[in-house]
């Protein structure tokens, strides 16, 4: 990811619509995490096509952060013109990101939630150190 991602990105509120989504989760809330990010998505203009993706990036970056970021996190989900973004946040030790060439082996413990977002995502910033890991997607309209 490039230095510049947050300059290019935005990493505040300016530019966000007033209806986007900001909510931290953890292992007891992700179904209705899920259920929040279709609701905005499909308000900010996403198709249902790419509404259901929205969502299975959030649930795939939030239940990474369960699992491997400090138990939970925070989602942001917005649309600066033409595109929706979704960030997720958490705490974790960070990990060392490589942008997936290849769908992981059926025998792989992991990997393929990261293959998944990559494919589905228009484009994909991951930003990772030992406070944590910020990861942000953006879905065109």
């Amino acid at each position: 990811m490039s230095a510049s991602w947050q300059s290019h990105h935005g990493s505040g509120t300016s530019g966000r619509a007033p209806d986007g989504l900001e909510q931290r989760f953890d292992a007891t809330n992700l179904m209705s995490l899920r259920s929040a990010v279709a609701a905005h998505g499909s308000a900010l203009g996403l198709s249902a096509a790419r509404v259901d993706d929205l969502v299975l990036v959030a649930h795939e970056l939030a239940s990474n952060a369960v699992r491997h970021g400090g138990g939970g996190g925070r989602l942001r989900v917005w649309r600066v013109d033409g595109s929706v973004y979704c960030e997720v946040a958490d705490t974790g030790g960070g990990f060392l990101y490589a942008p997936p060439d290849r769908l992981p082996a059926v025998s792989a413990t992991g990997g393929r939630g990261l293959w998944i977002i990559a494919h589905l995502a228009d484009d994909l910033w991951v930003e990772s150190n030992e406070a944590g890991t910020t990861t942000r997607i953006e879905l065109r309209v």
